[in-house]
């Protein structure tokens, strides 16, 4: 299910606490623990980010309000503001996407697949057998 593309995501005060647990209540910018209160919602500007567009756990940030003051004051730069968003764990992510009802698209395989020119693209560049002494 693919979010709608307005920059205004809706999220309902269930969601909101939810979200705060999921990262257990925890600022995603000092790393310090806060009480559900004291942390906000950060929505990341997404203009320069277009891969941002589906999936809404990649637009928001949890941070406490000391820290959602700093971030919009300094301003701290978007693509430092993904980069903390890229730092989740696997499981804040499933969860974050979870609560936010973000399903992604199933994979599909591609239908012409050339099993030599990979091999060869994979293997091709290194002498027989070095790729196991790399450690």
């Amino acid at each position: 299910m693919d979010m709608p593309e307005t920059d205004s995501m809706k999220i309902t005060p269930l969601q909101e606490e939810n979200l705060k647990i999921a990262v257990e209540n925890t600022c995603e910018l000092c790393r310090e623990y806060h009480p559900g209160p004291f942390l906000e919602i950060h929505r990341i500007s997404r203009s320069l980010y277009k891969e941002m567009k589906r999936d809404p756990s990649t637009r928001i940030l949890i941070v406490c309000t000391i820290c959602h003051a700093h971030i919009h004051n300094l301003p701290v730069p978007a693509g430092k503001q993904r980069a903390l968003v890229k730092k989740r764990s696997f499981f804040v992510r499933r969860d974050m996407r979870r609560i936010l009802g973000y399903q992604p698209r199933p994979y599909q395989a591609p239908d012409d697949i050339n099993i030599p020119l990979i091999y060869e693209e994979y293997f091709g560049r290194c002498p027989p057998g070095s790729y196991r002494l790399g450690g």
